[in-house]
């Protein structure tokens, strides 16, 4: 991972370049396999020539940091449908998990661990919080081109919520390694973090070693935090990753990693957690159909794609 990149984003979007330059990248978005050439059939009528297999789309492996700052500008319309699944599921499930901690005290603060473009700090924002209650969001990214786009999206949710709800974007490395007894798993930032009443942290895991992603989490929770984490399942990891299609016609990649929901589970445990739900989801025919996942969401139908787990710090 990189060291922390010294930009303090607490919302002062005027310090922001809130105008990224748009490139013409797609984004095969973690719905491709590696490409196989396939031999066209060849017909019998012998004034036509057969057709010579295509070429595999060219990859390029690339530090995950750098990939997500090329791919920052067209990540939220460029047909994601691993995003478009974990839309449909935190649509009910985040708010319930919100509600389970918005009445345990007048101040109340929520982490959005690699937070990227802020799809999801927007409903962190949008929640209807307690009128009588104080929030803190932050948002935590190590792409500083993620939270370029983020400060732009947010800053009418945090306008609109300016007397009740503090919103800090920050860019640092959010999971540092901790190889060594006196390495803090803290992102380091100035003014420092403080442990927050609950993390939610989406599609995030699979860049990351898992060790390094609990101890991180575990240190940013007080103690009986709650944490909601949502990944790619296995089934979809083993033959597919993030990544996009650059204007090259490149397919760009970071490092991803493959975690079964029993690893995951073993992870949390052993980092002190208690496990309090778990979820697992398909692709159905219906989410193409129906146009709320996109059409290259059709291979998938029936693979299990996404996965979400729910926990608590332990005391």
């Amino acid at each position: 991972m990189t060291q922390p990149t010294s930009i303090d984003m607490t919302f002062d979007t005027s310090l922001v370049d809130l105008h990224p330059p748009t490139n013409a990248n797609t984004s095969f978005s973690t719905t491709e396999s590696d490409p196989k050439s396939d031999q066209s059939q060849i017909t019998s009528a012998p004034a036509i020539q057969p057709t010579k297999p295509s070429a595999p789309t060219p990859v390029q492996h690339i530090p995950t940091q750098v990939a997500y700052d090329q791919w920052a500008s067209v990540y939220d319309n460029d047909g994601n449908m691993l995003q478009a699944t974990d839309d449909i599921e935190l649509g009910t499930r985040l708010p319930e998990f919100l509600s389970r901690i918005s009445s345990t005290s007048p101040h109340v603060s929520v982490l959005d661990l690699g937070c990227g473009t802020g799809r999801n700090t927007a409903r962190l924002l949008s929640y209807d919080w307690p009128r009588d209650q104080r929030v803190s969001i932050t948002g935590l990214d190590f792409s500083t081109r993620m939270l370029q786009v983020a400060a732009t999206k947010l800053s009418s949710l945090a306008k609109e919520k300016k007397s009740r709800v503090e919103l800090r974007l920050d860019s640092c490395d959010c999971f540092p390694p901790t190889s060594s007894p006196a390495a803090s798993p803290l992102p380091a930032l100035s003014p420092p973090l403080q442990p927050v009443h609950a993390v939610i942290s989406t599609l995030v895991l699979e860049h990351v070693p898992i060790i390094h992603f609990f101890c991180t989490l575990h240190a940013l929770l007080i103690p009986g935090g709650l944490a909601l984490v949502t990944n790619m399942h296995a089934d979809m990891g083993r033959v597919s990753q993030a990544g996009f299609v650059n204007d090259q016609g490149v397919k760009v990649r970071g490092q991803s990693y493959v975690y079964t929901v029993e690893e995951t589970l073993d992870a949390a445990r052993a980092a002190g957690f208690d496990v309090l739900g778990v979820c697992e989801r398909e692709m159905r025919r219906e989410d193409v159909e129906s146009g709320r996942v996109g059409e290259r969401g059709g291979k998938w139908v029936g693979v299990k794609v996404w996965y979400a787990v729910e926990l608590r710090r332990s005391v």
